[in-house]
Formats: structure tokens, C-alpha cells, sequence
């Protein structure tokens, strides 16, 4: 299923001149039979005229659902031109990406989207990877996913993705559901393939074990581009890590996290 499809059936409605660091003061969560437009969408709408433009924006740990990345987009991706958007540790879903994807596509600002901590699991995923394939002319640098419930599902999407992606550099996907699988996907994209990603962090997938060794091995051989690996905090056993950091040892400019 296309991108467009699987939005149309969706349930829910180089550098910057300046930069600000802005956020929003967190509201008590609402109650369940409440209507979370009516409740957050006046205190989002006051707060969007101090935005300045191609600023980053913080908007990190402050409730936000679904219902507002309509008007997040609208005002801060769109008329503001933001560079840097910090939506981590909200209650954001698939839904709300649905929404986003759905808008993303020839934006030429947002380099860098912070989506950690929330909740947009593997179809989330998916909607994103679609969005940041060349043909959306979406020029997004470094993306966060860490703590969104994404498993080796999630990662075919991202390494599909990162196949023909040319602009993404950084990929954040630590405490996530990824497994041994899911590292071999990457290592195939990142050897054969991807020429531009330069930060990879998997730290705190307890699912990946020993038997990612070999697929690390020859990443950490063949790859030429990354400089950064974080695999810290998965389920490693020593003698793997040793053999992890001889080989890394032999690399230059290069920093393993293990």
C-alpha cells in the first residue's frame, strides 16, 4: 500500500539565520470525555506569534496529541519556516504522523524532527519512511525515533528508506523493540547502499544479542560513513563487545558506544 492509500483511509480528521528555544508550558493531562481541541488549541495559538522564524522550537513534554499536528504544521513547520522541531515526550501516534506525512511532502526548512518518546510504533514508521523517500523532495537531516515501541517491522521501513535516502545523517532509535533482524537490515542497507548516514544509535534494544555479531562485524568493516555507533545497553556478552571494540579500534574518526 502507497503512502497516499494508506492516508486516505486514516481515521483522524543551510543553516538557520537565528535560532530560539522555545517552549511550551505543560497543561494537566485532560480527561477522557473532554475534546482536546477546545482545550489545547487556544494555549498552542497564544504561543505561536513569540515563535521568531527559521527558529528550533521546543515543544518537548507538553501533552500534545494528535489533534494538534494539524496546527503545529500549520504555524510553526509552514509559516515560521522552523528548522528544528523537539515534539518529544508527548502522546503522539500514527495518527498524529498520518497527519504530519501527510503535509511533509516538498517542505524544504525542517532539517531536524525529534519524535522520542512517544508512541508512533511501527505504522508510524512506515508513514515517515515513505514521506522521506527522494520522490517527497523532504530534505529532513537527523530524525529521532528513540522510545516509540518500533520493532524489526519498523526498521524494513527505515532501511527501505535509507536505501535511496541522500539526506539524512543522524538516526535515533534507541530503547526501542529492535532485534537481531532488525540490526541485519541495517547492516545490508548501510554496507551496500546508504553513503550518508553518519550517526546510527541502537543502545537499549535488549533484543539484540550475540547473534548481531557478525552483522556488526561487517558494518563496522565495510561501511565507510558512519562515524558514530551506539549499541550500549543491548544484551551483548563481553567477549562480543571485545571483539566489537578491536575492530572499531582500527577505524579512524570513528566512536563506538558499546
Amino acid at each position: 500500500m502507497c503512502l497516499s492509500d494508506m492516508l486516505k483511509n486514516r481515521n483522524l480528521p543551510h543553516k538557520c539565520s537565528q535560532t530560539i528555544s522555545f517552549r511550551l508550558k505543560p497543561v494537566n493531562p485532560v480527561k477522557k470525555n473532554f475534546v482536546s481541541e477546545i482545550y489545547y488549541h487556544p494555549k498552542l495559538e497564544q504561543k505561536f506569534h513569540s515563535i521568531k522564524p527559521k527558529a528550533y522550537v521546543d515543544l518537548s513534554y507538553c501533552h500534545l496529541i494528535d489533534h494538534d499536528m494539524s496546527m503545529i504544521f500549520k504555524h510553526i513547520i509552514i509559516n515560521k519556516q522552523c528548522i528544528e522541531l523537539n515534539l518529544s515526550g508527548n502522546h503522539i501516534t500514527s495518527q498524529g504522523i498520518a497527519i504530519l506525512a501527510f503535509r511533509l511532502p516538498n517542505n524544504l526548512t525542517l532539517r531536524n524532527l525529534n519524535l522520542s518518546h512517544n508512541r508512533i510504533n511501527d505504522t508510524g514508521v512506515y508513514l515517515l519512511s515513505e514521506v522521506l523517500l527522494p520522490k517527497h523532495s523532504v530534505y529532513l537531516e537527523k530524525l529521532y525515533l528513540s522510545k516509540n515501541g518500533i520493532s524489526n517491522d519498523g526498521i524494513r521501513y527505515l532501511s527501505k528508506m535509507l536505501k535511496v535516502n541522500d539526506k539524512l545523517t543522524e538516526l535515533q532509535l534507541a530503547n526501542n523493540e529492535i532485534g537481531d533482524e532488525g540490526v541485519r537490515q541495517l547492516a545490508n542497507i548501510l554496507i551496500d547502499y546508504n553513503t550518508t548516514l553518519k550517526v546510527l544509535n541502537l543502545s537499549n534494544n535488549i533484543f539484540i544479542t550475540d547473534s548481531s555479531l557478525d552483522y556488526l562485524l561487517e558494518l563496522l568493516e565495510y561501511n565507510q560513513t558512519l562515524t558514530k555507533l551506539s549499541i550500549k545497553g543491548c544484551n551483548l556478552s563481553e567477549k562480543a563487545k571485545i571483539k566489537l571494540q578491536l575492530q572499531a579500534n582500527g577505524k579512524k574518526n570513528f566512536e563506538l558506544e558499546i
